[in-house]
């Protein structure tokens, strides 16, 4: 561009140019006298304009009214001490280096411009070390993540506590390479009006006591994925002005850290995105002295958290709680009907979780917004109350309907929710007392209704004979610990060759626990109704290992029941059920579709790399 490039507009008040992208070659010196009153200048992706030709295009400038530029994606790769030295009369208060292959230090190359610099951004150079022998007074703002940095630089003058930067406000190491992170009297001298740090996706290991509780007024703070073996101090965090969190990293938060939160308050949003919360005992107990001390708090994110249970009384603390996101994690339906939600609360994300059905008792009535997606919905009666509710209230509904399939049962699989319809006859048979009246005037039905009645309940009966026989000889449930099994696997033969191959290689011999098989382990010469109801009395947990072959068995039919009674007597967590392949409906009687209704349910997968989860998670149902 020759000097005489801008001379037809000269006279024109012309405050903001962009070159973006121009393929420009060279810029003459003069070229830029022509706009006196220039104040924003983009020369952006102009890859040929190296450092010596930028700082003579920049004579043009000297004695204008620049406030921002931008040279953004154009490899330069190292500025000297004189770059600015042109438009240190100017009011330059805004520079941008972005996604450059700066690798020279650059805190002499600002000193022309210190006295009027507000912000500055290296985001993604090669940047490997900054130091400071210049104060910039009015630096509110500086980005230096994406780079190589090994420390955080040092604000402050070599041996003295005088700071470079007394009104700093931002800033922005993210996406380095450290590994210390030094706290206390080093940011309160050096930064001492820093509010928004970012630190997040370094290789810090440690963070140490108290490293952000003399800054007077940091409100916000981003920590999220740092190094794999990061560890905090109990007092890490300690902040009476933080409000703004962000600490997703993978390390269990409850092992060291059940008082994390006692001296930062005034949290309002909290992201605990990858935290894990693993402890064998007293969970929930550990879970509300972790979350109790924030009572401000406004957002909670716990999102691929692993989480099945939640400390819900914890939230009569947290009054001002408006959103909760706990996708990816491990909840059902039977969640949502302990949940007891604070009135504030207005939006809830669950998605991906093992929520199956919907209905009235277990539905937010207060939220504004809720996500369900990715969910596996079993599409049948219990889902039509739901169904209904999407038609007033999609708006609601995160998502809606793209998001949303059928899981079972097998026609219905991968279909989309909003084509599931049932009608209201096929949901709601003829009362069973209106069939009685018909049947007394009808005796001939009345016997065949009777008749069908005791057929289809003759489990129920035998159930119920035996258990009057066990009583009148002495039988009494073993209580407490005492049982003599951890799991009664009920399972059909023709599974056999999945149970020795599968499952008792991983639970009896990795995990070690103690199966009942009928095949194995019940008693020559008794009753199999006998050998089934002491077997089942004896285990802590019952299995059912569920597929066709299975549903058609009259046995298996018999062992679906008890498993049944024995949920609803000893509590929903005692029955555990693996779905070995894909329920044809005529298989899908009344006690498989209540067990499934009641009852999280696993699905065995023959894919490697889902086996690992599913193992996982039938070994976490099992142990708790």
């Amino acid at each position: 561009m020759g000097g005489n490039a801008f001379k037809n507009i000269s006279g024109l008040y012309l405050t903001r140019l962009e070159l973006r992208r121009s393929h420009i070659f060279n810029i003459d010196r003069l070229t830029f006298q022509m706009l006196p009153h220039l104040q924003y200048l983009d020369l952006s992706e102009n890859k040929a304009l190296h450092s010596k030709k930028l700082h003579k295009a920049f004579f043009g400038l000297r004695n204008g009214s620049l406030r921002e530029i931008r040279l953004t994606n154009m490899r330069l790769n190292t500025l000297f001490e004189d770059f600015f030295l042109y438009l240190s009369n100017t009011s330059l208060e805004r520079v941008y280096f972005d996604d450059n292959i700066i690798i020279s230090n650059i805190g002499d190359v600002m000193s022309p411009l210190s006295s009027h610099l507000r912000e500055i951004s290296f985001k993604s150079n090669q940047i490997s070390n900054v130091s400071f022998n210049i104060v910039m007074p009015k630096m509110e703002v500086f980005i230096l993540s994406k780079n190589k940095l090994l420390s955080i630089p040092n604000f402050c003058y070599f041996h003295s506590s005088r700071t470079m930067c007394p009104n700093l406000k931002v800033l922005d190491l993210s996406d380095n390479l450290i590994s210390v992170v030094k706290g206390g009297k080093f940011f309160r001298k050096c930064l001492p009006k820093i509010q928004r740090l970012f630190l997040g996706y370094n290789k810090i290991k440690t963070l140490g006591k108290n490293f952000i509780s003399l800054l007077p007024y940091l409100v916000y703070l981003s920590i999220e994925n740092l190094d794999p073996n990061v560890t905090l101090h109990e007092y890490s965090l300690n902040s009476s002005s933080l409000q703004y969190l962000y600490m997703g990293n993978r390390f269990n938060v409850l092992k060291y850290y059940r008082n994390l939160f006692n001296n930062t308050r005034n949290l309002r949003v909290l992201d605990m995105t990858g935290v894990q919360f693993i402890l064998s005992h007293n969970l929930e107990e550990k879970m509300f002295q972790l979350f109790k001390p924030l009572t401000g708090l406004e957002e909670l994110t716990l999102k691929k958290t692993s989480l099945s249970t939640f400390p819900v009384s914890v939230f009569q603390f947290m009054p001002n709680l408006t959103k909760l996101s706990l996708q990816d994690c491990y909840f059902n339906q039977s969640y949502l009907r302990k949940l007891s939600a604070p009135a504030s609360l207005k939006v809830i994300l669950l998605d991906n979780n093992l929520i199956t059905s919907i209905n009235e008792t277990n539905i937010p009535n207060n939220i504004d917004q809720m996500s369900l997606k990715s969910n596996p919905f079993l599409c049948t009666c219990d889902l039509v109350f739901f169904r209904k509710w999407i038609e007033t209230n999609s708006k609601r509904l995160l998502g809606w309907p793209n998001d949303y399939t059928c899981n079972l049962p097998q026609e219905w699989k991968g279909k989309n929710l909003a084509d599931f319809h049932l009608s209201y006859l096929s949901c709601h048979p003829i009362n069973p007392y209106i069939i009685m009246a018909i049947s007394i005037s009808f005796a001939v039905l009345a016997i065949a209704t009777v008749s069908c009645i005791i057929y289809k309940k003759r489990w129920h009966i035998k159930y119920y004979l035996y258990l009057l026989r066990a009583k009148k000889r002495g039988y009494e449930v073993l209580g407490g610990d005492d049982f003599a099994y951890d799991v009664f696997v009920a399972y059909n033969s023709d599974d056999r060759i999945w149970v020795i191959s599968e499952m008792i290689p991983r639970l009896e011999n990795e995990e070690h626990l103690k199966l009942c098989l009928h095949d194995r382990d019940f008693q020559v010469g008794k009753l199999i109704v006998d050998n089934i109801t002491d077997a089942m009395h004896r285990s802590r947990k019952i299995l059912i290992i569920l597929s066709n072959s299975f549903a058609q068995s009259h046995w298996c039919r018999f062992e679906t029941m008890m498993a049944q009674l024995r949920s609803i007597n000893h509590g929903e967590n005692t029955v555990v059920v693996v779905i070995l392949e894909n329920i044809l409906t005529k298989n899908m009687n009344n006690s498989l579709h209540m067990l499934l209704k009641s009852t999280t349910f696993i699905e065995w997968t023959n894919e490697r790399a889902a086996k690992e989860m599913f193992w996982t998670r039938l070994v976490s149902s099992i142990k708790t």
